[in-house]
């Protein structure tokens, strides 16, 4: 009877008579106002989104350098002033550099070649004189700078209306190079089977790889003489091509030990009549900064691992003439490292030039002089600055030590500019009483051989050099190379 009467008084109550804090939720919902959205309501729901993002957002904003350097560079930098000048000695300021000189190289060449088209006849086509053709090329004589009044240019070599309308005549500017092809290289009984291949060697009736390979030039007394020698040959095959058939056969060439095709391309460079060294890459005071390549010569290798690695270099290709150092501003100054180098390229009859551009007697020069080894000393870098100024400034000065000291030897790279710049300046030297001779036939004019007693005590001056060196270090350099003592 109780139960009936609670059934009927659950089935009277209803939802109206709840109170709203009961009523289920989607109830509650339904019964509450429904009002349009309002701007404040839009604006908190904004917020709050915006609250939630800010910090995947300046956590992404922050990754962008990371994940995209370049992106990430160009969105902070975005506004700010342009960079004037790169770092200096900057991979950067080198491709500047070197597109710079191209493109300006492009630029002369092609009015080079066109006021030069049209020096040899008037609009008439009738012949003209030297004055005829030095007006017109006026215009060409502003590749360095404006002629001062004794008919130079600005402490440059570049020529003269007046020189240029003599060459356009001569015909020096345009002509080819004429092939004086040299001996085939191997020469039967000049090499000898090394642990990598045919290594040099001295014959057994004394001929030597270095008078063998060299090229035949006669040395007049008093005659001050130039040699170029152009490094990175066979690097780049366009380059190459350009440096073995554009330049002067008394230009020197040296070979990369890194480049493809090496017996090939040393055989097509004597076939056209130069003469050709071997790159030898030795550590430089700021290695690892600057690396001279892979199985270069390393101060912090024995003496033995260094010889190894000079027999797989010497057997790379036949029929140079000599090697030239490549960087190598610390490996040659250590008596320890470059002596055993000196004495293995004095067995192999080769000359040895110092490549490293400082201009002065090295240390492996003046061993190789003592040694009675053909040796020489690059004096200037032409192409530390690839434009042409630099380059035109740098063989002026070579020029002027030339005649100076009787002999100067330049060293340069393959660029399309330098090659371009030595074969104008090439054209005109003998006007200024230089003559251009292969570095071989500079050989031993540089560096004086010291007496058996300056050349003991030099030894022992740099190996105590080295040992202080060494104990100077020895705090803060715990590798084995610290620990090695010097053999004297």
């Amino acid at each position: 009877m109780g139960d009936e009467e609670t059934d009927d008084v659950s089935n009277t109550l209803s939802d109206e008579d709840l109170p709203f804090n009961e009523l289920p939720i989607e109830v509650q919902w339904e019964r509450l106002p429904k009002r349009p959205p309002s701007r404040r309501w839009w604006l908190s729901k904004l917020l709050i989104v915006a609250l939630f993002l800010s910090p995947i957002g300046a956590a992404a904003i922050g990754l962008i350098p990371i994940l995209d350097p370049e992106t990430g560079w160009r969105l902070f930098h975005l506004g700010s002033p342009k960079t004037i000048a790169a770092v200096p000695g900057s991979e950067r300021e080198l491709q500047e550099e070197i597109a710079k000189g191209v493109r300006d190289v492009e630029e002369r060449t092609r009015a080079e070649q066109e006021a030069l088209a049209n020096a040899g006849t008037n609009q008439s086509g009738e012949p003209q004189n030297a004055e005829d053709i030095a007006k017109q090329l006026e215009g060409v004589a502003d590749l360095v700078g404006t002629p001062g009044q004794d008919g130079t240019t600005d402490g440059s070599t570049t020529p003269t209306p007046e020189e240029l309308a003599a060459l356009a005549e001569e015909g020096a500017l345009d002509q080819p190079i004429e092939p004086d092809p040299l001996r085939p290289a191997p020469i039967p009984g000049l090499d000898e089977e090394g642990s990598f291949g045919r290594i040099p060697r001295i014959a057994d009736d004394g001929t030597t790889p270095f008078d063998a390979y060299k090229r035949p030039f006669a040395v007049v007394e008093g005659q001050p003489y130039v040699g170029i020698i152009v490094t990175g040959i066979g690097l780049n095959s366009d380059r190459t091509q350009a440096a073995i058939e554009d330049l002067p056969l008394n230009i020197s060439l040296a070979l990369s030990p890194y480049s493809n095709n090496l017996p090939e391309v040393a055989a097509n460079a004597r076939a056209m009549g130069h003469e050709v060294f071997l790159q030898l890459p030795m550590e430089p005071i700021d290695f690892p900064l600057s690396d001279p390549g892979p199985r270069a010569l390393l101060t912090s290798l024995p003496e033995g691992e260094n010889l190894v690695r000079l027999e797989w270099l010497l057997a790379r290709f036949p029929g140079y003439a000599g090697v030239v150092s490549y960087l190598g501003s610390k490996f040659g100054s250590l008596d320890s490292a470059i002596r055993p180098v000196i004495e293995f390229i004095d067995r192999t009859g080769l000359m040895y030039v110092e490549g490293t551009n400082s201009g002065s007697i090295s240390l492996g020069a003046q061993l190789a002089s003592n040694a009675d080894t053909p040796n020489a000393i690059g004096n200037i870098m032409i192409d530390e600055i690839p434009s042409r100024r630099q380059i035109d400034a740098r063989l002026n000065d070579l020029v002027e030590q030339a005649k100076s000291n009787g002999v100067a030897i330049g060293i340069a790279q393959s660029y399309p500019v330098t090659i371009q710049r030595l074969r104008n300046w090439s054209a005109r030297l003998a006007r200024q009483g230089v003559q251009l001779a292969p570095v071989s036939a500079l050989a031993k004019m540089q560096v004086t051989p010291q007496s058996a007693v300056e050349a003991e005590a030099a030894r022992r001056e740099a190996a105590l050099a080295e040992e202080r060196a060494q104990q100077n270090a020895a705090p803060e350099d715990t590798s084995d190379g610290a620990n090695e003592t010097i053999e004297n």
